[in-house]
């Protein structure tokens, strides 16, 4: 017996209760993985020697367990956790930017406690920036162009009404009204009318009314009112008029069947009205009509083209089905949140809710290939393969919960109890070279 087998049994127990002891410290650390000390035995035969006496252990390796850990509510929208397999991807911008290339410095985490910095990037503790996949401005996720995630823009600028998209039906059973003079204040002058929330170029709501007057059998005139003043149509106060004699169904207009879809803005046969921009313009600014205008207040607006491919004229009651329109006001941010998967959505206080990024996750053929980083988080190495990038709910890499975190995986029972084994470990060595001393000095008093 000699001294090197205790040395090495002391060097490895202590280097076991290391690794206990960093898992015990990060039992309240998010996204923290437990490891464990794995060892293995040497014999002198492996050192050019002989005989089949080991002399000790060595520390192997230290692996860690990369099991997802409990996930607990935490109700902040920018807490992050991951339910599956991938990891976020961050990045130290102090290293290049995932934009200009700088891939080196991207590393992986779970731990999903995120905030917003003073330029509005989304990091985490250390500084890092979340990356992922930004929306281009009508709201489209350029998948690919992997970058630094933001928080949504506070306040999105007004939208000027252009296109109006609506249905509804016309009694044909009404009685012609053609024979008096049309008047928005006289019910008798018109059979049916409905209003709408139009919005000008500089964010102003207007009150936009639409008329409708049966003319012939089939045959009904169309006039409009912007905050009750009447707008000039090419026919003086008539903006234009509805023919349902020639439909193939005797549904709709003229060769067009009842509208049930969402009409594509580019699709010029689809029967329309056009309301003149300058028209409507000049009713609004029309002080001695508009006796509510404010002073100083002037409205401007560009051509509105209402679709009227769900018009039908059918026996029955006067319905009018959803109106859409695609003007807004100004806009401040109301609201932002993670969906399951990774789609940052922002509310605005004017109704517009826009994607505005998506996060993408990494996964790893051997995530314990990992090399720890610190921080909280791993690096990529030969040993964990290639990574390969998913949106979440795709692939291996789960799905996103937002407003919640993901707890460390580390058991403190099951590491209390092989705390108390690795030190009777350690106990035993030290007994093992007291009693290896003991023996020597046995020999040392012989005579």
């Amino acid at each position: 017996m000699s001294f090197q087998q205790g040395l090495s049994g002391l060097s490895a127990a202590a280097k076991n209760l290391e690794v206990i002891g960093n898992n015990i410290s990060n039992a309240n650390t998010i996204g923290a993985k437990s490891s464990r000390a794995e060892f293995s035995d040497m014999y002198a035969s492996a050192m050019g020697g002989s005989g089949g006496v080991g002399i000790g252990s060595r520390l192997a390796a230290v692996t860690q367990d990369h099991t997802q850990g409990s996930i607990t509510t935490t109700g902040s929208n920018l807490d992050l956790a991951i339910n599956g397999k991938g990891y976020f991807q961050v990045q130290d911008t102090s290293m290049g930017t995932a934009a200009a290339g700088g891939e080196s410095s991207v590393l992986y985490a779970r731990n999903g406690q995120f905030k917003s910095d003073r330029d509005g990037f989304i990091i985490n503790n250390d500084g890092m920036r979340l990356l992922g996949y930004p929306a281009d401005e009508t709201g489209t996720i350029r998948s690919g162009q992997l970058d630094a995630l933001k928080i949504p823009e506070s306040r999105i600028v007004q939208n000027a009404t252009t296109r109006v998209d609506m249905g509804f039906n016309l009694d044909a059973a009404d009685p012609q009204k053609s024979t008096a003079a049309f008047d928005p204040k006289e019910g008798g002058s018109f059979n049916y009318s409905t209003s709408l929330s139009v919005v000008d170029k500089a964010g102003k709501d207007v009150q936009l009314s639409l008329y409708f007057r049966k003319n012939g059998a089939d045959k009904w005139d169309v006039y409009a009112t912007a905050n009750g003043v009447p707008v000039q149509g090419t026919a003086g106060a008539q903006i234009g008029s509805l023919d349902f004699t020639t439909s193939a169904d005797g549904s709709g207009p003229p060769g067009v069947t009842r509208y049930t879809g969402a009409p594509d803005p580019q699709d010029a046969t689809r029967p329309q009205l056009t309301i003149d921009g300058t028209a409507l313009a000049a009713a609004l600014n029309n002080t001695t009509l508009n006796k509510g205008k404010p002073a100083g207040v002037d409205y401007s607006f560009s051509n509105v083209s209402i679709d009227l491919g769900g018009a039908t004229q059918r026996a029955g009651d006067y319905l009018v089905g959803a109106i859409k329109q695609d003007g807004y006001p100004v806009g401040t941010l109301s609201s932002f949140n993670f969906d399951k998967a990774g789609v940052l959505t922002a509310r605005y206080s004017n109704g517009q809710v826009r994607q505005t990024a998506q996060l993408a996750l990494a996964s790893f053929r051997n995530p314990q290939g990992l090399a720890p980083a610190g921080g909280n988080a791993w690096a990529e190495s030969k040993d964990s393969g290639a990574k390969s990038m998913n949106v979440p709910g795709t692939g291996a890499t789960g799905e996103i919960m937002a407003g919640a975190l993901e707890e460390s995986n580390v058991d403190v029972t099951a590491e209390l109890v092989s705390l108390i084994t690795a030190q009777r470990t350690y106990q035993a060595n030290a007994q093992s070279i007291k009693t290896q001393d003991q023996v020597m000095q046995s020999f040392v008093n012989m005579r």
